[in-house]
């Protein structure tokens, strides 16, 4: 066909090569489809393209000393930009290399067509009209920022806590209390004050790992919950035996007592301790980070970290309890949620971990060693609020 032209395609995005094949569907064009920066002059040399598509970011990098290099070649093919992180050398690059138009990704198609269709299609006279209002690139960027801007106004902020209600750990709740705000933020779970929690609402939130909830706390009614869990109990540790007398607590005298086991898996300690992550990035790549364990139970763990963590992927932990006696290396986990943080430089990226690798042994380990570390916390903090008088409710991490 006598008006097909030849197009250098330099991306390695293939959605994205795709995306612009359909938005000029409508064309006679030939691709030459390159996805590394030391391979786009040799085509660039071998097809002699009408036109060229450069990515600035590529597996090898090169995107700046790239476009130098196809402009030295060419003086003239028309080049189009397109950029997911820009930077100043980047635009200053492009503009150099006196680009026909530079596109943030995911670019613009029916623009990225048109301006294609311009440069090879039509008389240069007939590209631009007087009457013609273009959108330039500085114009896009501005227009970004204001709506990240928007967006980063509109975020909910940090509140105190209400007054009137207090931060209880999640598995310390019992259902009957009222949640106080509607808000999730900063791990800290507000509701609709007046909602009531539910034995199956404390159950979703102890899933999703959130490990505070702000509630208004009822005394009479958590004085009520309190003497019902107790008579729960006692009635659990009654037992009959072979003659149908009732053994245990409130049996008769003379006979041995039987007392319900403490539900000791559904600790939650924390412990602030340095942990090393072995992960495996999105393009294969295995790499070692640091981070914090924030808390730990005997199902997973809270990480905090300086990068967030991919929902699904499967990691691999290193970290000491009870002051390096309990070894927890080689533990595999799997990313139950990544949040971020606000307040903190260090690590603002909180990931809840599921464990995948331990034994029911093993299992039944931890729990003792948490039980073990939950009781001196608790000791520790008597200790404190007797000699300094009473105060804010503080765990002491070991």
């Amino acid at each position: 066909m006598s008006d097909e032209r030849t197009i250098l395609l330099i991306e390695a995005d293939e959605s994205i090569c795709d995306e612009i094949k359909n938005a000029l569907a409508d064309k006679p064009i030939r691709y030459v489809e390159v996805d590394q920066a030391t391979d786009a002059v040799m085509q660039l040399a071998i097809e002699g393209p009408d036109a060229a598509i450069v990515a600035m970011e590529l597996p090898d990098g090169g995107g700046v000393e790239l476009l130098q290099n196809i402009r030295d070649f060419d003086k003239k093919i028309p080049i189009v930009v397109i950029m997911g992180e820009p930077t100043k050398e980047k635009i200053i690059a492009a503009k150099r290399a006196r680009a026909v138009d530079i596109l943030l990704k995911p670019p613009n198609y029916e623009r990225l067509a048109q301006k294609l269709s311009n440069a090879l299609w039509l008389d240069p006279s007939l590209i631009k009209t007087a009457g013609e209002e273009e959108l330039d690139f500085e114009t896009e960027m501005k227009k970004r920022k204001a709506e990240m801007a928007k967006e980063e106004a509109e975020r909910p902020t940090e509140e105190a806590i209400p007054k009137g209600a207090e931060v209880l750990n999640v598995n310390d709740l019992m259902p009957g209390m009222k949640i106080a705000k509607t808000l999730m933020y900063n791990d800290v779970v507000y509701g609709d004050k007046g909602q009531v929690l539910s034995e199956k609402e404390i159950k979703r939130f102890s899933r999703m790992g959130v490990p505070e909830a702000c509630v208004y706390v009822d005394e009479q009614l958590k004085k009520k919950l309190e003497l019902k869990k107790k008579q729960q109990a006692q009635a659990s540790s009654i037992r009959t035996d072979s003659s149908g007398v009732a053994v245990g607590a409130g049996s008769a005298p003379g006979r041995p007592q039987e007392f319900a086991k403490v539900k000791r898996s559904s600790v939650r300690v924390d412990v602030e301790l340095p942990v090393v992550i072995k992960r495996k990035r999105e393009d294969g790549i295995e790499e070692t980070i640091d981070g914090l364990t924030a808390d730990c139970s005997a199902g997973g763990c809270a990480l905090l970290t300086a990068i967030p963590l991919r929902k699904g992927e499967e990691i691999e932990l290193n970290f000491e309890l009870d002051e390096g006696r309990f070894k927890m290396h080689n533990i595999k986990g799997l990313v139950r949620h990544s949040m971020r943080r606000f307040g903190t430089d260090d690590f603002p990226h909180r990931n809840g971990i599921f464990f995948t690798s331990i034994t029911e042994r093993f299992r039944e380990n931890l729990i003792t060693v948490l039980f073990k570390l939950e009781r001196e916390n608790k000791k520790m903090e008597d200790e404190r609020r007797a000699r300094y008088g009473y105060g804010p409710k503080r765990r002491y991490r070991r």
